[in-house]
This record gives C-alpha cells, sequence and structure tokens, in this order.
C-alpha cells in the first residue's frame, strides 16, 4: 500500500473559538501579516492586532472582553508563540482560530431601584497598584467623585498591563454603562488620554466604553442589591493580580455616586 505523501495537510486543524462581536469584526477586518505579541501565558495570550488587544484564552482563563475563548487547556509554546492574520483569520502557532460563534459581553442591565443605598466602597477601602503605590486621586478618601477632570490622573496610572487607574475607570464606566446613564464628558476625556496607557488596557477601556465588561464583572454586576453581592466582589478582586480588585472598587464608587444621586 502507497501513501501520498503530497497529499497530507501539515498544518493543524483549526480552533474554534468563541468571540465578543467587536473583536469578530477586527480580526476579520485586519490586514494580513504577523502580529505582534504584547504578553504571552499559559492560559491567556494578548496580541497587537491592527493597534488594538486581541486576547486568546484557554479554557479555564477569565473571559475578557477583548479575547477569543478556545476550548484549549493550555495556549503553552516554547517561547514566544507566533502570530499572524490571514485572509481574516488569526493563526496563533500555526493554528487557525475560526470564530465559530459570537458571544455577548455586554454589561447586563442594572436596574437603578436594585442600587444599594450605602456604598459598598465605604467598606472595601482603597486599592493598591505594588509599583505606584497608592492612584493618587483615591489617596485620603474612602469615595471620589470621578468626573472628566479626574480621567488625566488616572489613565496610565499604576503599573502593569492594566494600569491600576485604568481599572477603576473600566469599572466605573461599567455601571454607568449598565444603569444606562451616559457620561459623555468622562468618556471624551477617556478617549483622548488612551495614547497615555498600555495597548492592553486602551483596548479594555474603548471596551468599557462601549459597555463591554469581563465575565467576574457582569456576575459583581448582577449581584448588586443581593445576598450574593458579596461573594461575587470577593471573585471580581480575585481577578489577575490587582486588575480585580481596581474593577471593583471602580464599581463601587459608581455605585456610591448612583446611589447618592438616586437618594437626593
Amino acid at each position: 500500500m502507497t501513501f501520498d505523501a503530497t497529499s497530507r495537510d501539515p498544518r493543524p486543524a483549526p480552533v474554534p473559538v468563541a468571540a465578543p462581536p467587536r473583536v469578530a469584526a477586527r480580526v476579520e477586518s485586519a490586514a494580513d501579516g504577523p502580529v505582534p505579541v504584547l504578553y504571552a501565558g499559559l492560559d491567556t495570550v494578548h496580541l497587537d492586532v491592527a493597534g488594538g488587544a486581541v486576547g486568546v484564552a484557554a479554557a479555564d482563563a477569565p473571559g475578557l472582553p477583548h479575547s477569543l475563548r478556545t476550548n484549549l487547556v493550555s495556549l503553552s509554546s516554547s517561547g514566544v508563540p507566533t502570530a499572524y492574520v490571514e485572509s481574516g483569520i488569526l493563526h496563533l502557532d500555526g493554528r487557525a482560530l475560526v470564530v465559530g460563534r459570537l458571544v455577548d459581553v455586554r454589561a447586563p442591565r442594572l436596574d437603578t431601584a436594585r442600587i444599594p443605598k450605602t456604598s459598598p466602597a465605604a467598606d472595601q477601602g482603597t486599592p493598591r497598584s505594588p509599583g505606584a503605590g497608592l492612584v493618587a486621586l483615591l489617596e485620603g478618601t474612602d469615595v471620589v467623585h470621578i468626573d472628566a477632570a479626574a480621567v488625566a490622573d488616572l489613565v496610565g496610572r499604576g503599573d502593569g498591563l492594566t494600569p491600576l487607574g485604568d481599572d477603576v475607570l473600566c469599572g466605573w464606566l461599567a455601571v454607568h454603562r449598565a444603569a444606562g446613564v451616559a457620561t459623555p464628558a468622562v468618556d471624551d476625556a477617556v478617549r483622548r488620554a488612551l495614547p497615555r496607557t498600555t495597548t492592553l488596557s486602551a483596548t479594555l477601556l474603548e471596551c468599557a466604553l462601549a459597555g463591554e465588561v469581563a465575565d467576574v464583572a457582569a456576575d459583581y454586576l448582577r449581584a448588586l442589591g443581593t445576598p450574593h453581592a458579596s461573594a461575587a466582589r470577593a471573585a471580581l478582586a480575585a481577578l489577575g493580580h490587582t486588575s480585580g480588585e481596581g474593577l471593583a472598587h471602580g464599581i463601587d464608587l459608581a455605585v456610591a455616586a448612583l446611589s447618592g444621586e438616586a437618594a437626593a
């Protein structure tokens, strides 16, 4: 029996992924060519696709609003993975990541009647960023008012791929989107400040502006005003090194502001 070696396809089988709609559109419209790697870990890879971050997540990795979600056990490879786009499909280490379904990452609708009448922030304290210390705007107070003027003090403030100040803003924006409360002045200030932070963090801020959140942040928003809120907040706070704490604190600050407006 003979076998024609030329008939074999040496490429690995495609990997089906679930994608947020805006992420799927970004990849599909990206030009063919190599893609820079922003970060590579065992269960998460962040890539720079057409100037914005696109994540690739293993099955047990946190669901982030900019990420393609796979059923792979691990994304590990020897050294930094290679990535490229070809014909609107992202390839990671030679594997085509083919979008099989879309996933909704929009913040769940928040009924203002369920917003706690007291601020969770008062009990949680202010998060710390190991490299930068306490974010200046938050220092010395439990509850602050975030407005357009405060954005410049927050964007890019902190260490790591997602500075703490950006995480706080993402959480604050998420609550206002979930509650259907427009924040045009803050939105404009955030967009102007995006060049001051990392590519990944700028992308996550853009997601927050579009009302898109991490899965665990959505879980906390759904739990607000219920007996499950404390456990949901703890799960969010455990996300990443300081990202979850920042997101949770931003959510708490927004809840404090909205509860004050509701009581006025």
